[in-house]
């Protein structure tokens, strides 16, 4: 049996959104995806504040993460949301041949982001369902 367990980054926006709603659904993916997947996303260690002293630091530690990772979820559930710091994710998932999974429909009209992406469903269970089946022997 094959116990390897893969690595995904969730993605998502954070600016404009309470830590609680960008925390929760990456909670639950955590959940939906514990069986194949090792999860990491930017609140990790900075759950209840921010942590980092330089938002470069940040920006840093995110993109060492995309690199390790197979897969991107991304959160594109939320209108009005600010997406330049998850299309930046994005791009650079999508430059190291990642697997990027978009969930929701909120920036559906964007070119890059849709060109960028390899897939796109309507909910976050479906965007899980589809990497663990991905992941399956």
């Amino acid at each position: 049996m094959n116990n390897k367990k893969y690595t995904v980054f969730l993605s998502g926006p954070m600016r404009g959104i309470p830590r609680t709603e960008g925390i929760a659904w990456r909670e639950k993916a955590k959940t939906l995806l514990k069986s194949k997947f090792i999860t990491l996303h930017a609140y990790r260690g900075r759950e209840k504040e921010e942590t980092f002293t330089d938002s470069r630091l940040a920006v840093i530690r995110d993109k060492h993460d995309i690199s390790r990772s197979s897969v991107v979820i991304v959160n594109d559930a939320i209108e009005n949301a600010s997406m330049i710091g998850t299309a930046m994710e994005v791009i650079f998932a999508y430059q190291l041949n990642k697997i990027i999974i978009v969930f929701g429909r909120a920036h559906e009209k964007d070119y890059w982001m849709s060109y960028h992406s390899h897939a796109r469903v309507e909910t976050l269970e479906e965007a899980c369902d589809l990497a663990n089946k991905m992941f399956s022997k």
